[in-house]
């Protein structure tokens, strides 16, 4: 017997109330709402402070240089500049599905 396990004891263990835990995460899925988009608590004028790697094959590559020259901007501009816009769009939308899907789930006032 290992000297780290305890000793299991059944009776220790308490039912789970299915209606309670459903209420519970009912609840959980209200305040992620309810709190706003999580992103919104951020400037998004701030200085940038992280970075992230993204891996391109030699074509996106190409077509990162392309643009980049075309635009006469740095890679890394045109990344923040045009993947920052894709991924707020897709995160507004993505937002306002998750809200409606939670709107249709939840019983209506009468």
């Amino acid at each position: 017997m290992s000297k780290f396990s305890l000793p299991k004891d059944e009776a220790v263990e308490t039912p789970v109330d299915i209606a309670a835990l459903q209420a519970f995460a009912a609840g959980a899925k209200e305040r992620s709402t309810a709190q706003g988009k999580p992103w919104e608590r951020h400037n998004p004028k701030a200085l940038p402070k992280h970075n992230v790697s993204v891996r391109l094959n030699d074509y996106q590559m190409e077509v990162l240089k392309y643009v980049a020259e075309a635009l006469d901007m740095s890679q890394q501009k045109v990344l923040r500049k045009h993947a920052l816009t894709t991924l707020e769009q897709l995160a507004e939308k993505i937002y306002a599905e998750r809200a409606a899907k939670m709107d249709s789930t939840q019983p209506k006032a009468t």
